[in-house]
């Protein structure tokens, strides 16, 4: 329709499922609707603003770890001991987490075996060979690199 204009809102829900029928996603927006021109309910075409993130640092999802003071990793340190280490997730992507605070771009975080690992705990890493890891199966790191 030409009589349509533009309205600025912000995005507050995305559903997780495609309508197979339509080829839609639900989406719930708050706009101030200061001119009464929009409906609930009504059907709007969207055009979505996406941030890209700079500098993020992404590790594999089952590295983070959930505890009694939130969610955490552990990282394996030079002289192959682990240190746990508080981290803030900002989003999942796929099979990978954004960790926005509590690890530094290209630091190894353990992926298997974090059950039987604590602070200080010896571990190999899987590029380093030999048998399990002192503490647990799989100290296999993957570093947490900048994507």
């Amino acid at each position: 329709d030409a009589d349509m204009q533009p309205a600025e809102g912000q995005l507050t829900f995305v559903d997780n499922t495609v309508d197979t029928t339509t080829d839609t996603i639900k989406l719930k927006a708050t706009f101030a609707n200061r001119d009464h021109r929009l409906w609930p309910g009504q059907f709007a075409r969207v055009n979505l603003r996406l941030a890209t993130l700079s500098n993020a640092t992404v590790v594999p999802s089952q590295a983070v770890q959930t505890g009694q003071d939130g969610q955490f990793v552990f990282v394996v340190k030079p002289d192959s001991t682990v240190d746990q280490r508080p981290v803030t997730v900002t989003q999942r992507v796929g099979d990978n987490v954004v960790v926005d605070k509590g690890l530094e771009p290209g630091e190894t975080v353990v992926m298997e075996g974090q059950l039987r690992l604590e602070q200080g705990t010896r571990v190999q890493t899987g590029d380093s060979g030999g048998g399990a890891p002192a503490g647990g199966r799989g100290g296999r790191g993957r570093g947490g690199r900048g994507q």
